[in-house]
């Protein structure tokens, strides 16, 4: 079943650039957060390439480090892992299954990425390059072979504990 998964998401993201995947008000993406219950559903661009800034810094501001309090503002995620999510996103909505990304961990401080058992030294969440997510309806091995097919990702992580690592990184894939 995976590997006709992954034959079917390499399919669809060969052919989704040819495609029109937007709303009147540009590329849009939702997410949710698991530990705040924080949401949103927002267009990132206008026309694919230049940033709808109001967007962007709300989706920034979910995937924030949820351990540093919101009135320090937003940091800037990487916009190519916004656009990974998005894509993987789109894959889902195209296969039916119109639910958010639930967000278990995005951008980290470097003090929050030292607490966490495991976590790499120089983990790509501390650049915001980084989420570690899950969708409802979806089961982890579906999700990280669509990631993996995913042409903007970097590294995929299979964590059976409840969900998939997306990277803007090297490519590699990895099971925690």
């Amino acid at each position: 079943m995976a590997g006709a998964l992954a034959f079917a998401a390499t399919t669809f993201f060969a052919t989704a650039a040819r495609a029109d995947n937007r709303t009147p008000h540009g590329y849009q993406l939702f997410i949710e957060r698991m530990d705040t219950g924080e949401y949103a559903a927002e267009p990132f661009t206008q026309d694919g390439k230049s940033l709808y800034w109001p967007g962007y810094k709300k989706l920034c501001a979910v995937l924030r480090d949820e351990h540093v309090s919101p009135h320090y503002g937003y940091v800037q995620i990487d916009v190519r892992t916004i656009e990974a999510l998005w894509a993987v996103q789109q894959y889902l909505i195209r296969d039916g299954i119109d639910a958010p990304i639930v967000v278990h961990s995005g951008y980290r401080t470097p003090q929050t990425n030292a607490a966490i058992e495991g976590a790499a030294r120089m983990s790509l969440h501390m650049w915001g390059k980084a989420v570690d997510f899950h969708v409802p309806g979806v089961s982890l091995d579906e999700l990280a072979g669509i990631c993996r097919a995913c042409p903007i990702s970097g590294g995929v992580g299979y964590y059976p504990e409840g969900w998939v690592h997306l990277d803007t990184g090297p490519r590699r894939f990895w099971v925690g």
